[in-house]
């Protein structure tokens, strides 16, 4: 099974990898014998200019004026060349045929070999006052400094161009469109990085070295013109089939094979035609998919911006370099600054993320680069220390040593731990971090809060709303971790763990189901509580309704004061209990119903209404707490009812206690109703409520000359 590695390890290989193909394209083009002198093609068919001579180079030593002409080059074997203007051109495939640039090549072979020569050479310069011989000794390597900006832009141009495409691919690996790209962006690299040998190089370059760094160069153009056709092959909409993506490599693959064999009729057939061709196919393609994209106004935006930058980027190119020498005429633009025009393509692409989401990508995305560049800055800072403390005077060495020792290295320690900062797991937080998610109100806050918390324990690269699985998952071989729905909150899918720098284990797995079970348990705690507090919320107002309001009503209708006190005495007591739910246990069944039934009286003696009361009992008993509120409950609000609404002129009330059955009915002569209209109203349903939650039943029907409710209970008795 193949090796996959989290985004950010494979984004630090490639540019790994890249970096080290830079180092060796620099090892390369200082490893030359330098002269010391900045050439350029002069006026005439003889000899090339010196434009200047580096300060401190072997040329400068020897006295070798600038602004003269450089005719020949000698060697201690008695090898002579006459130097041509042709001798510094940028691209060999700028001749008109083969054999051209193999002469050219075995030229350029010949005159490396003077310069590297045993004992040194010896330069015949024309000057003012004559042509002049000058004996100089080539230093054996090139000074970095000495370098033209052409080869570090075309270094940065090839770094920039497969860096994007990379970063791009890095993160969405099985698509398309991010593969072409980073096929695109080592095409340009594999283009720019020879040519940044070359097309710098002082005088000559080995003609071995040579012809292998231009066929690179070639193989490197026509693949980035692979990678672009097949990129708008498939984006912004797909075009064909998967089959036919193959089409570009086979086409232009042969094309390649035919210059590499030297089967066309010259370089201008061989490469350049090929690659004003691939060229032409992105152009095409690019109005195919803005035809296509109608309808689409993202995916047309998104096509706008990135085929401008494309055909901008790489026709600005082709128009002033490839097209000129394909027509025999001389460049526009220096080919080391022209490179510049392709950096206007992966800009693009980085721009178009940001502003168009381009390949579906965000802000997120941007903090893969940012790591990188943490990292390369680190690593820039730390050479550049080493190179300036490395110092043959003692005192600067020492005070070199000091200042990094002082400054440097705990500033380096604060940019590395926000660079490189890894996410610690603190568990003993867990617990308090998952109820202040359960605690949350449900809704978008408790989702937002829940989202965070994944957040800030996995750290991923992107989280979005993912189908509810009823386990957690691994998905893209630890590329994604699948997070169930817990409760109200929804699944969700966290892409790039630690910010893209591993993949997810296991572990991470484990912890997932372990935080969703956390979290099931603190949200069905929270349902029980919030239960339990609507249950006792519902028994107080039940309470309060039936037998407070009974009490207060009859103490308002007493024309006895001395009652009239007793009964507000005895309703404040009754508030305690409700409140506190405080039992009597001293209160037996046959207190309870002589207090209830003198309370009763009361109400009805007021009210001119006649009462009929029957109880009995086999044994004396005290009731359990929710048995008596429920009884007092039911015979309070009953009556109350008969009161207010049946005009009634007799009520009748039965309680019978027999083999743990409390049975209980109050029947009046009043009004009544047809039995399809029972409304049960907050009364009526109140005592429905607490005859059911004991498991007992509940009934009321119309009576012969009135209304009868009935209720039933099992209760579990105490003996008094």
């Amino acid at each position: 099974m193949p090796i996959r590695l989290a985004p950010l390890s494979q984004f630090y290989v490639t540019v790994a990898l890249s970096l080290v193909l830079a180092a060796i394209m620099l090892g390369l083009v200082m490893d030359q014998r330098w002269l010391g002198l900045q050439l350029v093609p002069g006026p005439g068919p003889e000899g090339v200019w010196i434009e200047r001579t580096d300060p401190g180079g072997p040329a400068a030593r020897a006295d070798i004026p600038a602004a003269s002409r450089l005719l020949a080059i000698t060697g201690r074997d008695g090898t002579t060349i006459r130097l041509e203007p042709g001798d510094l051109i940028d691209e060999p495939d700028a001749l008109e045929t083969y054999d051209a640039m193999a002469a050219f090549f075995a030229r350029q072979n010949r005159i490396a070999a003077i310069a590297n020569g045993v004992g040194g050479l010896d330069l015949d310069v024309a000057t003012p006052g004559g042509t002049l011989t000058f004996s100089i000794q080539p230093q054996r390597q090139r000074p970095i400094a000495s370098l033209a900006p052409g080869f570090w832009i075309q270094i940065g141009v090839g770094l920039a161009g497969f860096w994007v495409g990379a970063w791009i691919w890095t993160l969405r690996r099985d698509e398309w469109a991010p593969r072409f790209l980073a096929v695109a962006g080592l095409g340009l690299m594999l283009s720019a990085f020879p040519a940044a040998v070359y097309s710098t190089r002082e005088l000559a370059v080995p003609g071995d070295l040579f012809a292998w760094l231009s066929a690179a160069n070639h193989v490197g153009a026509l693949t980035f013109g692979v990678g672009m056709i097949g990129l708008f092959l498939v984006y912004p909409r797909k075009l064909v089939a998967d089959y036919w993506l193959l089409l570009p490599v086979l086409v232009f693959g042969t094309w390649q094979v035919v210059d590499i064999l030297r089967l066309a009729a010259g370089p201008g057939l061989g490469i350049h035609l090929g690659v004003v061709l691939a060229m032409a196919s992105i152009m095409v393609l690019v109005a195919i998919q803005f035809r296509a994209s109608r309808g689409h106004p993202r995916d047309r935006a998104a096509l706008t911006w990135l085929g401008l930058a494309v055909v901008i980027g790489a026709g600005a190119f082709v128009a002033t370099v490839i097209m000129p020498s394909l027509l025999g005429i001389a460049v526009l633009i220096e080919q080391g600054v022209a490179f510049l025009f392709f950096l206007l393509i992966y800009v693009g692409v980085a721009l178009g993320v940001a502003r168009f989401r381009l390949f579906q990508l965000d802000e997120w995305a941007f903090r893969i680069l940012f790591y990188l560049v943490g990292v390369l800055l680190l690593v820039a800072l730390d050479a550049l220390l080493i190179l300036t403390v490395v110092d043959e005077r003692a005192p600067a060495f020492g005070l070199s040593l000091l200042i990094v020792a002082l400054a440097w290295l705990p500033l380096r320690d604060v940019l590395a731990q926000r660079v490189l900062r890894r996410t610690e797991l603190q568990r003993e937080d867990l617990f308090r971090q998952v109820m202040d998610v359960a605690l949350t109100p449900p809704g978008e806050d408790q989702q937002a809060r829940w989202r965070d918390f994944l957040a800030g324990i996995f750290n991923p690269l992107r989280i979005e709303p993912a189908e509810s699985l009823r386990e957690p998952a691994l998905g893209h071989d630890g590329m994604a971790l699948e997070v169930p729905a817990v409760g109200a909150l929804s699944g969700m899918r966290l892409s790039y763990a630690d910010a893209g720098r591993k993949l997810f284990s296991p572990r991470d797995l484990a912890l997932a189901g372990e935080l969703g079970a956390m979290l099931a348990n603190a949200l069905e705690s929270r349902e029980a509580y919030e239960k339990g507090v609507a249950e006792e919320r519902s028994r107080i107002a039940r309470d309060i309704h039936d037998n407070i309001g009974v009490q207060l009503l009859g103490a308002l209708h007493s024309t006895d004061h001395g009652r009239k006190d007793m009964m507000i005495r005895e309703t404040l007591t009754d508030l305690r209990d409700i409140v506190n739910n405080a039992s009597r246990p001293d209160l037996s069944f046959e207190e309870m119903l002589a207090d209830l039934r003198a309370q009763i009286a009361e109400h009805l003696f007021a009210a001119g209404i006649e009462m009929h009361w029957t109880s009995d009992s086999q044994e004396t008993a005290v009731l359990p707490l929710p048995t008596a509120h429920t009884l007092r409950s039911i015979v309070r609000e009953a009556v109350q009812n008969a009161l207010k609404h049946a005009n009634a002129r007799r009520i009748g009330v039965a309680i019978h206690l027999q083999d743990d059955e409390l049975s209980i009915a109050i029947s009046d002569d009043g009004r009544g109703f047809g039995p399809d209209k029972v409304v049960l109203g907050n009364g009526l349903e109140n005592m429905r409520a607490r005859v059911t939650s004991l498991g007992g039943k509940f009934a009321i029907e119309p009576d012969e000359n009135g209304t009868r409710l009935r209720a039933s209970l099992r209760v579990s008795r105490e003996k008094a």
